[in-house]
C-alpha cells in the first residue's frame, strides 16, 4: 500500500514538472497604473511635475492607461482601458439618500486644465491635513449628481464641487474655477475642504455641538421647530442668528421679506444642515471676520468654537 501511494506521489511530480512554462500568462498586478511619467506634452509635464511634488496622481481624462492583452479569435488586438471609475465602490452601494446616478463631462480646454492644476498646486493640496490620502485627484468640466426631485415627481440636477470616490478624489466645475479670481479660489477650497471634512465626522463627535440650540430647561430642540409670533410660542420671532443657526429653510424667505425680525414666521433647519453651514463658514470666513459678523449671538459663536476644534483635532488648522 504504501509503494501504491509512493507511486502516484511520484507520477503526480513528474507531471507537474512537465508543464511548459511557456503556457503560464502574466498577472499583470504589478503594474501600477497610478504612476505619472514624464511627458512632452504641456499639459503632461505639469501633472508629472505635480506628481513629483506631492506623489499624488492628478489626471484630466478618466482614461488613464491602456495596454494590449493579446489577440481576439480574429487576430485583433485586446486593448484593455485603465478607467477611474467613480461609481467603483467595495460594499454598500455608491449611490443613495435620493442619488439616483452620478455623472460628469471631462475637462476638454488645455487652459483650464493648466488653471485647474495651478489650482490644486496652490490653494488645495497644501490645505489637505496630513494622513489624508487620495488614490488620484481627477479634474472635471462638471460633475452632478440625479437625485428625486424634492416633489417627488421625476429627477433634478445638483451639480457637486467634490466627490470622493474609492479610485479618485473627482473635483468638478474646474472651467469656472479657471475664470475664478485668487479670492474666488480661495472660497472655492472652502467649499471642496468643508464637503470633505464633513465626510470625516462622526456623530459622536457632534454632541456638544447640537446641544447649543437646545432648551436644557424646558428639554426642547430648536432644530426643525416653527418660528412665529403668536402668543406663548415656543420658539418667539427672531433672526435665526439668536437660536445658533447661520440660515433658515430657504422656502419661508418670501414670507418674511422686508418684515420687522418680530413678524418672522419660518422653520428652523435639519441638524445635517446646521452642521454644513457652520463646517462650510469656517473654511470660508477668517476667524476674526466670523467673529465680528456674528459679534451679536453668542450660540453662534459657541458653535463655531466647537466646529473649530473638530477642525484642529482632523488637522485642517
Amino acid at each position: 500500500m504504501k509503494n501504491y501511494i509512493l507511486f502516484i506521489w511520484v507520477c503526480l511530480l513528474v507531471a507537474g514538472c512537465g508543464n511548459d512554462e511557456n503556457e503560464l500568462t502574466p498577472s499583470r498586478a504589478d503594474r501600477d497604473w497610478y504612476v505619472i511619467e514624464d511627458s512632452d506634452d504641456p499639459v503632461g509635464h505639469e501633472l508629472y511635475l505635480l506628481y513629483q511634488k506631492y506623489d499624488i496622481p492628478v489626471f484630466v481624462n478618466d482614461t488613464i492607461g491602456q495596454e494590449e492583452r493579446g489577440t481576439d479569435y480574429y487576430g485583433n488586438p485586446i486593448v484593455y482601458y485603465c478607467v477611474l471609475d467613480m461609481s467603483y465602490t467595495v460594499g454598500a452601494s455608491a449611490t443613495g439618500n435620493g442619488v439616483k446616478s452620478r455623472g460628469y463631462s471631462l475637462l476638454q480646454d488645455v487652459e483650464d486644465q493648466f488653471a485647474g492644476i495651478a489650482f490644486l498646486d496652490k490653494y488645495l493640496i497644501p490645505a489637505l491635513p496630513e494622513g489624508v490620502y487620495f488614490n488620484s485627484i481627477l479634474l472635471l468640466d462638471s460633475l452632478y449628481e440625479m437625485r428625486m426631485s424634492s416633489t417627488g415627481w421625476g429627477e433634478e440636477r445638483k451639480d457637486l464641487n467634490v466627490y470622493k470616490g474609492v479610485m479618485t478624489l473627482a473635483i468638478g466645475q474646474g472651467k469656472a474655477i479657471a475664470k475664478m479670481t485668487p479670492e474666488e479660489q480661495v472660497k472655492h477650497k472652502g467649499l471642496i475642504l468643508a464637503t470633505l471634512a464633513l465626510e470625516q465626522m462622526q456623530e459622536e463627535q457632534l454632541t456638544d455641538f447640537y446641544m447649543v440650540s437646545y432648551d436644557s430647561e424646558k428639554k426642547f430642540s430648536y432644530y426643525q421647530h416653527v418660528v412665529n409670533y403668536a402668543p406663548n410660542a415656543a420658539m418667539p420671532s427672531a433672526k435665526c442668528e439668536v437660536y445658533g443657526f447661520l440660515d433658515y429653510d430657504s422656502r419661508y424667505y418670501a414670507m418674511n421679506e422686508g418684515k420687522d425680525p418680530s413678524q418672522w414666521i419660518y422653520y428652523t433647519i435639519s441638524k445635517a444642515e446646521d452642521l454644513e453651514d457652520f463646517v462650510t463658514a469656517f473654511f470660508q470666513y477668517e476667524e476674526q471676520e466670523f467673529k465680528d459678523k456674528y459679534a451679536d449671538y453668542p450660540l453662534v459663536l459657541e458653535k463655531y468654537e466647537i466646529i473649530k476644534e473638530l477642525m484642529e483635532e482632523l488637522g485642517y488648522v
